[in-house]
């Protein structure tokens, strides 16, 4: 025990032992914490996600909801334009998914005359049960780490190399390693050991690494074997209205040249009349 004590080789020994041990009882522990999201990660597995649930689970409720477009339009459910615009239609078959039925009949009971766009679908209330049942029906998983295990490594390395430190001042013990020399040489020790415990510290998963990578090789083959059933064209047309498209302003300029304080929103201009000069001061009257 006096080796691991007083004994300078021994000092680093036991730091490096105490990081160790905390390395190993933190995997322990997420080995117990994870046990139940492994079994349902194997059961997604082997019975393969739902298409919208897959794309739910690769890229959250805007890739759910632009797979589920797909597969309406591939149904003949929905209709789209060049531009992106769905309209539904009376054709296809009655939706057996919950949530493509609830999506369905969200676009059905859209007033005539007006089209959907894929940004409305995760945002608005009108689609809130399409929503629900994407979310209700997907795995309970956490899909990226919590970044918490790399944090607690990284720190644990500065305490242990901060505690090694101490620990040899406080038994007058000679620099480990280089006996011969100044005992303040323990600082290059310490930083050798620092480097030691930072590189597997940094092993452990960072916040936004993915945890399931064969789940999202499955998730991914299932959300383009849905899409592909549509022509190319059309997948690009739906995808362009992902985000909400921009207003669009210009600046006037005075008579001097410089540009004016105000700005006008061409999208509010009226274009139904051309003979009064668009956005003029009559209003478009």
């Amino acid at each position: 025990m006096d080796w691991w004590l007083t004994d300078s080789e021994g000092i680093v020994a036991f730091w490096l032992l105490i990081f160790a041990l905390c390395n190993v009882l933190r995997g322990v522990y997420c080995w117990f914490r994870d046990r139940d999201e492994r079994r349902e990660v194997e059961r997604l597995l082997a019975f393969k996600p739902h298409p919208v649930r897959a794309s739910f689970l690769l890229g959250g409720m805007t890739e759910a909801a632009e797979t589920a477009i797909c597969m309406l339009v591939a149904d003949g459910a929905v209709k789209v334009s060049s531009s992106g615009e769905l309209r539904p239609t009376h054709r296809g078959r009655k939706q057996t998914d919950h949530a493509l039925r609830a999506l369905a009949e969200a676009l059905r009971a859209t007033p005539s005359g007006t089209t959907t766009r894929l940004h409305e679908i995760p945002t608005e209330a009108r689609f809130a049960a399409f929503r629900q049942h994407v979310e209700h029906r997907s795995p309970a998983i956490r899909l990226t780490a919590s970044g918490k295990s790399q944090s607690l490594m990284l720190a644990t390395s500065l305490l242990t190399t901060f505690g090694m430190g101490v620990h040899a001042g406080g038994a007058l013990a000679p620099t480990a390693f280089f006996p011969g020399t100044h005992r303040m040489s323990w600082l290059y020790v310490c930083m050798a050991a620092l480097l030691v415990q930072w590189a597997p510290a940094c092993l452990w998963p960072s916040e936004k690494r993915r945890r399931w990578k064969a789940l999202d090789t499955v998730c991914q083959d299932r959300t383009e074997s849905a899409r592909a059933a549509l022509p190319d064209a059309t997948r690009q047309a739906i995808a362009r209205t992902r985000r909400a498209p921009q207003p669009t302003r210009h600046h006037t300029r005075g008579h001097n040249g410089d540009a004016g304080g105000a700005a006008i929103d061409v999208d509010s201009c009226s274009s139904s009349d051309s003979s009064c000069g668009g956005c003029g001061g009559c209003g478009g009257e």
